[in-house]
């Protein structure tokens, strides 16, 4: 009986393509595996900052690198369709009825996870290629301009990494 259920061979297994749920389910596994990942290399990170204080600012310069956009915005859309997911296991699990609805939940789940990644992947990605500024541009040339600074000092400025402009604080000694 058990040889029925069997591959015929290892090709055949592995020309599995799967269903909705499958897919779902690895998922969500994958991107809970990538948050715990994010979450042990941030409190890493951040505790450098106490016992290397130089290593913490080289770190810093090389998250402002083009690539670690990019998993920033891979770390929000795992943050994102892992509680979406979630919730559509939750209401799976307490309303069994659900269970009828189950690919229908899916892709729910999958679409809205679609839709709320879009506004979020503009502000991260559009001022990597130049189509906007980065958040916050236009206040701090506000507080620039409030404070009589001149922005163009900073124009001239190398662009290295871990270069940091003057901080000038009012009514500081």
């Amino acid at each position: 009986m058990a040889d029925d259920y069997r591959a015929r061979s290892i090709g055949q297994a592995l020309r599995y393509k799967g269903r909705l749920g499958m897919w779902t389910w690895m998922l969500h596994r994958v991107t809970g595996l990538g948050i715990l990942a994010f979450l042990v290399l941030h409190v890493v990170d951040t505790a450098i900052v106490v016992y290397w204080p130089d290593l913490y600012d080289h770190a810093l310069g090389l998250y402002r690198h083009p690539v670690f956009r990019v998993a920033e915005l891979a770390i929000f859309f795992a943050v994102l369709f892992h509680a979406l997911n979630g919730l559509r296991i939750i209401v799976q699990d307490f309303w069994p009825i659900a269970m009828m609805h189950q690919r229908r939940l899916a892709v729910g789940a999958s679409v809205l996870t679609a839709v709320l990644i879009l506004p979020v992947a503009w502000i991260m990605l559009a001022p990597l290629v130049g189509l906007a500024d980065e958040p916050g541009t236009a206040r701090h040339r506000a507080r620039e301009a409030a404070r009589g600074e001149d922005p163009a000092f900073y124009q001239g400025a190398p662009a290295q990494p871990g270069y940091a402009p003057p901080v000038i604080v009012e009514g500081g000694r």
